[in-house]
Formats: structure tokens, sequence, C-alpha cells
């Protein structure tokens, strides 16, 4: 090989060396992306805790139901105790006085009405007693389908995570070796610009910078598609390479 072939094959590979660098970070990302997901499905799960979220508060209301139904029985029961209890004392003779009978059975007429009403209560009662019964049985079929869902890929997730993390060290021992092979400042300006701008290493297009799509100087685009060293497009500050 020539001089001049040497030369242009070193500035070639300075290019390369970056876009590689960039194509092993790109990887490195995603992997660290996908570990992290895995990380977060196997310690926690928000569909799940959502569902037994919804399971207790089902509960919760199932309970409150059923309170108000005891609380409206009591109630019943004892106005039912008070209206046996003056019908007994009207009818068996044990009151004689003309105003206290007329006393018991205007207490009695009222009593009926309320004996209605506490009824009616506790209808209403039972009813969304057992409508919230449902609900909570609903709620419990929910939560168990999603902790067999999650019991199903568990092992699954924790192979991958096992295989991710085997993948990223790999990209990383690779991405050490590409920045050892490519020169300091080329590497800290493929840095910088990564910094900032994503991706920070792009292909020519035409005589255009491949980032912002901004035409390069004429000195710059034939050095770009020479590969004769490294060129930065003057507008996005990417490294623009053949």
């Amino acid at each position: 090989m020539t001089a001049g072939g040497e030369a242009r094959e070193r500035a070639i590979s300075r290019g390369q060396h970056l876009l590689s660098l960039q194509e092993t970070d790109e990887q490195i990302a995603q992997l660290e992306t996908e570990i992290a997901a895995l990380e977060a499905a196997l310690s926690g799960d928000p569909e799940l805790e959502r569902r037994r979220d919804a399971e207790r508060a089902a509960e919760a209301e199932r309970q409150g139901a059923e309170e108000r139904c005891r609380g409206v029985e009591r109630e019943l029961s004892g106005v039912r105790q008070r209206a046996r209890s003056l019908e007994r004392r009207l009818y068996d003779g044990s009151v004689r006085n003309p105003q206290d009978l007329l006393g018991m059975q205007r207490d009695l007429g009222a009593l009926k009405p309320r004996l209605d009403d506490l009824e009616a209560s506790l209808l209403e009662c039972m009813e969304a007693s057992e409508s919230a019964e449902t609900v909570v049985a609903g709620t419990q079929v929910a939560v168990a389908e999603r902790e067999a869902e999650r019991g199903s890929q568990e092992a699954p997730r924790r192979e991958r995570l096992a295989v991710a993390r085997s993948e990223l060290g790999d990209q990383r021992a690779v991405r050490a070796a590409v920045a050892a092979a490519s020169e300091v400042g080329d590497v800290r300006i493929y840095e910088r610009v990564a910094a900032h701008r994503r991706p920070a290493v792009v292909h020519l297009e035409r005589d255009s910078c491949g980032g912002c799509h901004l035409p390069l100087g004429i000195r710059e685009a034939i050095q770009a598609r020479s590969g004769d060293g490294l060129v930065q497009c003057s507008n996005c500050d990417r490294v623009v390479v053949r």
C-alpha cells in the first residue's frame, strides 16, 4: 500500500472507530433500559397493586354494607319489640284507662310507618351487601389471575435479566476496546457532541450533514467523502463520516 493509501486508511479508520463507538453505546443504552425494566417488573407490579387496591376497596365497601345492615337490623328489632309490647298491653286488658289506651294506640300507629321504613332500608342494605360481595369476588379473581400471570413470567424475566446483564458486560468491554483503539482526542470530541446531540456521528448525505441536513462547506464535504481527517458539521457540531 502507498503512503497515501495508508494515510487514507488511517483517516477512514478514525471516523469508523467513532461510528463503532456510537453503535456500541446505543446497544449499551438499550440493554440498560431493558435491564431497568426487567428489574422494575421483578420488584413490583403496578397493575397487580391496582387490582389489590380495588379488592381492598371492594372489601371495605362490603364490610360497610354489612355493618349498615346490622345497624338497621338492631333498630328494626328494637322497634318491633316496642310494637309487640304496645300491642300486648293494648289487648291483654292490663290497661283500662281510656286515655292511656288512646295514647298507646297513637304510639303504635306511629311505629308502623317507622317499621315500614326500616324494613325497606334493610332490604336496600341486603341488596347493597350482595352487590358488594359480587364485586369482591370479581376483584379476587382479577388479583388471582394477575398473580398467576406474574408467576408465569417471573422465571423467563429472571433468565432474560441474567442474559442481558452478561450482554451488557460484553458490550462495555467492546466499548473499552474500541475507545482504546481510537485517538484520545477523537473520543473526547465524540463524547462532548454525544452529550448534546444524538446521534453524534452521522453519515454524509450527498454534500450535507446526515444529522441537521444542512450542506457542508465544499472543503468539509470533500474531506468527509475522502476520509481525510475527522470532519465536524459547522452547524450542529456532529462528526460526519462517509
